[in-house]
């Protein structure tokens, strides 16, 4: 499902870039991942027994106009090809793509209780400045942090968080 996922992704970022709207298909694409999300909707899409023409139908009234052209188009393609319900896969492989494309690495940040707006921008900021790349965090809640975060980026983890100092001072402690 991955290999299938990975080829129509590549396919439909290949259009994008061939059409230079690389961004705004993958504003496309977000606004139908964050669509395909509900079950119940990727169910309706995915059924076997509802005809390809009241799926195209529902499509048509939903999204037609609101999004590009080729992106509705290929979810058209994707629903007549029996593919439609690996397009939550294809929408993350097509956003992996589009951030490699735009130089934009994805981290996640956990702290110990939820950061403002401002706060997560200027964690960000900071990571770019010292991956020398532009860098875009999602952010998580992990309570036995007890405080500071701790943030991976591409397998690299930069930990600044208390439990990991403790856990260091711990080990110097006993060593002694």
């Amino acid at each position: 499902m991955d290999t299938i996922a990975k080829r129509y992704a590549e396919a439909l970022f290949a259009l994008a870039k061939e059409e230079n709207a690389v961004k705004q298909y993958q504003k496309d694409m977000e606004k139908v991942e964050e669509i395909f999300q509900d079950s119940t909707i990727l169910q309706f899409f995915s059924h076997v027994a509802i005809h390809d023409e009241d799926k195209y139908q529902v499509l048509d009234q939903c999204l037609k106009g609101q999004i590009e052209t080729y992106v509705y188009q290929f979810l058209l393609l994707l629903i007549k090809k029996r593919r439609i319900r690996c397009i939550l896969l294809i929408c993350h492989q097509f956003q992996h793509l589009c951030y490699e494309y735009l130089g934009i690495q994805i981290g996640k940040v956990w702290t110990a209780f939820e950061l403002s707006q401002d706060e997560l921008k200027k964690i960000e900021e900071a990571i770019s400045t010292k991956t020398k790349k532009k860098v875009l965090l999602k952010q998580m809640i992990d309570t036995t942090l007890i405080g500071g975060i701790k943030v991976e980026i591409d397998n690299h983890i930069y930990d600044n968080s208390l439990s990991y100092k403790m856990g260091l001072l711990k080990q110097e402690l006993l060593r002694k």
